[in-house]
């Protein structure tokens, strides 16, 4: 995150993509939180992130929703694997 020249909060980030975002669709093996990261990023307006989420692995993420407490939880997603969105190739992360 830095101060652009015309003095906004700029920051880099780093696109994931929710299967149905894929050229390929969402596919059975995807669960309801699976997102892909990809190598396209971004410099964004700081202003125009809405909010944080955590990308876990998906033995991690099924460690935390086994619990009560994180089941619900709508900010939490799970790595599914990786996406070229240039090439439409995407390589699950098993």
């Amino acid at each position: 995150m830095w101060e652009s020249w015309a003095s906004n909060m700029v920051v880099k980030v780093k696109w994931f993509y929710h299967p149905e975002e894929t050229k390929l669709g969402k596919r059975q093996s995807d669960g309801k939180n699976a997102l892909y990261q990809s190598c396209h990023e971004d410099e964004n307006d700081v202003q125009t992130i809405s909010h944080k989420c955590q990308v876990v692995g998906r033995e991690h993420y099924e460690q935390l929703t086994r619990g009560r407490r994180c089941q619900d939880r709508q900010d939490l997603y799970y790595l599914a694997g990786t996406y070229d969105p240039t090439t439409g190739r995407l390589v699950t992360a098993d």
